[in-house]
């Protein structure tokens, strides 16, 4: 009968360590799904979030291709009432001065070319070399 006994003894240990053994597996798994449902909710929370700052740059957007039509709309009407005002003989020539001579500079013109040309001082062929030469506009 001793045998029946240690195989009794060895039976209830084996359960025994078996249910341990399960209870730490179920303590891990509850803690587990612990940290996923909090991390769900952290993660709910911030989608939520994004999902109120979208909506309100969505809104902002709208609001600004709103505002954009009606600017083009001023722009139209401005640009209808300025194309019926009378010329009065004025030509962008007169009113832009250097203009031939930037176009000289544009085209490659020197300090000593503009000089000669177009009657300019030293200063000012440098000046209009140095604003409006090739090197300026890269």
């Amino acid at each position: 009968m001793r045998d029946d006994d240690a195989v009794l003894e060895i039976l209830v240990i084996a359960a025994v360590t078996g249910a341990l053994i399960m209870a730490v597996v179920l303590a891990w798994l509850v803690r587990a799904y612990l940290a996923l449902k909090n991390d769900f909710r952290v993660l709910s929370d911030s989608i939520g979030s994004s999902h109120h700052d979208l909506a309100g740059l969505c809104s902002a957007a709208l609001a600004v291709d709103r505002r954009l039509d009606m600017t083009d709309e001023q722009l139209q009407r401005l640009w209808a009432k300025l194309s019926e005002l009378p010329d009065y003989g004025f030509n962008e020539q007169a009113d832009h001065p250097y203009r031939s001579v930037i176009q000289k500079v544009r085209s490659g013109a020197s300090v000593a070319e503009l000089m000669q040309s177009s009657g300019l001082s030293h200063d000012e062929a440098a000046l209009l070399v140095r604003l409006h030469g090739a090197k300026a506009s890269s």
